[in-house]
């Protein structure tokens, strides 16, 4: 597994895109940042107002310290099961996956170890916060040839705009109708209720 800025994507695998997949709400079921801010405040009665500091110096800054001060636990995560073995069956037939997430760096990499279907991991990182149109440009300009993009929210309509294929992942169908207005859409993942 690579780090984003390294990963040289090779050529297409016969009209296969390459598949990026979006981590909070899509890979897992929860959110990695939430969870690293619930650590943070339960260590510390003063754990609150930390983040909110850091949060004044910019929301990739503020995600960089919490991966510090309250590291990811990849092994406690509330996996999509579903998207995990479709992953899986993916990855067999030689397709690339990368991580794409807003979350940090150090954690994203946590979780592409512990999953271990990752060719490279892209997340946000220094200033840099990969969320929404920030993260389909890194993405557009890795993957020239096109992309698939599997995401669940309404940020990810701004990475779906550079990408060729959708995979909607526990979202409502007016998201996936949304999304095949800007990309063919290769698979659903219903909400799981």
């Amino acid at each position: 597994m690579t780090q984003g800025q390294e990963f040289a994507a090779p050529p297409a695998n016969q009209g296969v895109w390459p598949l990026a997949v979006d981590l909070d709400g899509t890979l897992i079921h929860g959110d990695v940042v939430a969870a690293a801010a619930w650590r943070l405040a339960l260590a510390s009665p003063f754990g609150f107002f930390r983040l909110v500091r850091w949060l004044l110096r910019g929301r990739a800054y503020a995600k960089a310290r919490l991966a510090r001060e309250a590291p990811c636990e990849p092994e406690r995560l509330a996996y999509n099961r579903p998207l995990l073995d479709w992953l899986r069956e993916q990855k067999t037939t030689g397709r690339i996956l990368v991580l794409a997430t807003a979350s940090d760096r150090r954690a994203a990499e946590a979780i592409a170890a512990h999953v271990g279907l990752f060719d490279a991991v892209f997340a946000s990182e220094g200033a840099q916060n990969l969320k929404g149109p920030a993260k389909g440009a890194v993405l557009a300009r890795v993957f020239p040839g096109g992309f698939a993009y599997a995401g669940n929210e309404t940020a990810d309509l701004g990475v779906w705009r550079y990408a060729r294929a959708a995979i909607v992942v526990n979202a409502p169908q007016s998201l996936a109708r949304r999304a095949a207005r800007l990309c063919a859409v290769e698979r659903v993942f219903p909400r799981a209720d």
